[in-house]
This record gives structure tokens, C-alpha cells and sequence, in this order.
């Protein structure tokens, strides 16, 4: 532990900045694994927040000079994966899923921690119920409207105002580095513009999709801006009210990543072998992992803690 320590010191804080970004962009890019609970872990969570808070300001040089290692580590991994994605949304999107939905059951008892302290009120289970019916009938209604088909046409078309929604969507998309044990990338997925938006890295169709993923990369910005002091205050606040609606959609969304337009689609040409027999296997491999990380986040607030 002593050695592990010694080299994490010994590393120029821009190289350990590099590779906490690229753990931070695994999390962007993979639903189920939150960004703000990567940068909590590796002590970076306020330092990035702070930066941000700085952007506008004369201290502008100074704080992007400090986000320009997590940018770059972010950028290099989520370009890395997003091939790999794609393949597996195009071949085994039900398997691909159960990685997803694995990650989000196997990190529940770390979203659940602060929740076990007090004995949940009458308010608090209305609570957690609207944010699992918010997230559950995103997925229905997806199904019914065939939201998958109207999504797919406006990239297809490209009219003028999905230059606004992806905006808008980047800056809901920009949840999961604000909010600890929240992923950006699910409720991306839960209102169907995951894959669209991992679809805008295609060199065939290269300005017109570096557009919209300029427009989405500043509503992320704008996003996190906004919503970081909006979600402080609803945590100072009302902490365990905001917690309890966290978790209800964090539960929701597992039944939208099953019930929704495109996986209706996909299982609609019939269910493939190979789902049959990678999809559960997968989904025991993210609850594997998710859960080992919880408790490598819990070991490091008590080391962290023991140290204060």
C-alpha cells in the first residue's frame, strides 16, 4: 500500500490528472458507472468543480491549464470506446444492456449508503417512487410513441432545433459528473440519445456531426455549470429528499433500458444466440465489477476519513 502510495506521488500532477480523466471518460461513456463518483475516488471531484467555478472569471488561464489533463484522458478513452460500442450496440445491444443494467445493480449499495442511517418517512418513499416512475414510463412511452424512429429521423433530417435539443440534452447528460453515483450516459440512454450521440463519431459524415457534438460538448459545459450549483443546493437542503429521487430513477431507468423503442426493434428481428448466452454472463461481469468498486469506494472514504 506504502509503495502504491509513493508512486502516485512520485507522478507529475498533470500525467496523474491525464489518467484520472481517462478513468472519468470510462465512466462518461458506459451507463451505470458514474463520473462523479470516479473523480471522488481519486480526490479530483473538487478540483475540477473549482475550475469550472473559475472559467469566467481572470483566473481563466489557471483553471483551464487544470482541466486540460482530465480533457484530454476523458477524450482519448471515450474515442477508444467508442468503436468497440458501436459494434456491440449493432450486434448485441441486449447483451451490451445487461453490462449496463449489471453495473447499475452491483453499485446500489454505495448509492444506498447514506440512505441506511435514517429510517425512510412516508415523504421518502413517495420520493423514491416518482423518481422510478419518471424513469420507468420514459421507457413506456418510448414503446408507444416509437420514440426510437422520431430520434433517428431528426439525425437523419437534421432540422435547426436539434441543434437546441442536443444542448439541452448534453446538459442533462452532464448529471453524472455533478452527482456522485449518477451516470450522465444512463439517463442518456434511458431517453434514447445514447447511441445517437456515440454514433457522432463517423468520419463519413465528419463537420455536420462535429457540429452537434460541439453544440452537445458545450451543453455538457453549460450543464455543469448550472446544474452543479442548482444540485448543491437541493443537497444542502433537502439531501435526503434529493437522494431518494436519485435512487428511485436510478431503479426506474433498469426497467427503460429493457422496455424502450430500440431494444423493441432489435429483440423484434428475434432474440440472437449469442445474447442469450453473453447477456446474463455480462450482467453477473457489471455486477461483479460495479460491486468490487463499491467497495474500493467505501475503503477509500474510510482511509480518507481516518486521516482527517
Amino acid at each position: 500500500m506504502l509503495k502504491l502510495t509513493s508512486m502516485k506521488k512520485k507522478l507529475p500532477t498533470p500525467i496523474k490528472d491525464g489518467l484520472t480523466g481517462m478513468a472519468i471518460g470510462t465512466a462518461i461513456i458506459v451507463p451505470g458507472v458514474s463520473g462523479g463518483t470516479i473523480a471522488l475516488v481519486f480526490g479530483a471531484f473538487k478540483k475540477i468543480v473549482n475550475a469550472v467555478d473559475n472559467l469566467f472569471t481572470k483566473n481563466f488561464w489557471r483553471s483551464l491549464c487544470i482541466l486540460l489533463p482530465f480533457l484530454i484522458g476523458s477524450i482519448i478513452t471515450v474515442f477508444g470506446l467508442v468503436f468497440p460500442f458501436q459494434l456491440a450496440f449493432k450486434y448485441c445491444l441486449f447483451s451490451i444492456v445487461c453490462l449496463f443494467a449489471g453495473f447499475i445493480l452491483g453499485s446500489f449499495p454505495g448509492i444506498t449508503d447514506e440512505l441506511k442511517e435514517k429510517e425512510p418517512t412516508k415523504g421518502n418513499i413517495i420520493q423514491l417512487v416518482i423518481g422510478f416512475v419518471v424513469a420507468a414510463i420514459i421507457g413506456v412511452f418510448s414503446v408507444i410513441f416509437k420514440f426510437n424512429d422520431g430520434i433517428n429521423n431528426l439525425f437523419v433530417n437534421r432540422p435547426w432545433y436539434l441543434y437546441l435539443i442536443i444542448f439541452v440534452v448534453g446538459m442533462f447528460g452532464s448529471s453524472g459528473l455533478i452527482v456522485p453515483g449518477f451516470s450522465g450516459s444512463m439517463l442518456l440512454m434511458v431517453i434514447g440519445f445514447y447511441k445517437p450521440i456515440l454514433d457522432l463519431v463517423d468520419f463519413s459524415n465528419f463537420w455536420p456531426n462535429v457540429s452537434l457534438g460541439f453544440v452537445f460538448a458545450l451543453g455538457v459545459l453549460a450543464g455543469f455549470i448550472i446544474l452543479s450549483k442548482l444540485m448543491n443546493k437541493m443537497l444542502t437542503n433537502y439531501r435526503i429528499a434529493t437522494l431518494y429521487v436519485v435512487v428511485g430513477f436510478i431503479f426506474g431507468s433498469l426497467v427503460s433500458f429493457f422496455v424502450n423503442s430500440q431494444m423493441f426493434s432489435y429483440i423484434g428481428s428475434g432474440l440472437k444466440l449469442l445474447d442469450c448466452i453473453l447477456g446474463p454472463i455480462l450482467l453477473l461481469v457489471g455486477i461483479a465489477l460495479s460491486t468490487l468498486f463499491v467497495f474500493y469506494t467505501r475503503k477509500h472514504k474510510g482511509e480518507e476519513n481516518a486521516e482527517n
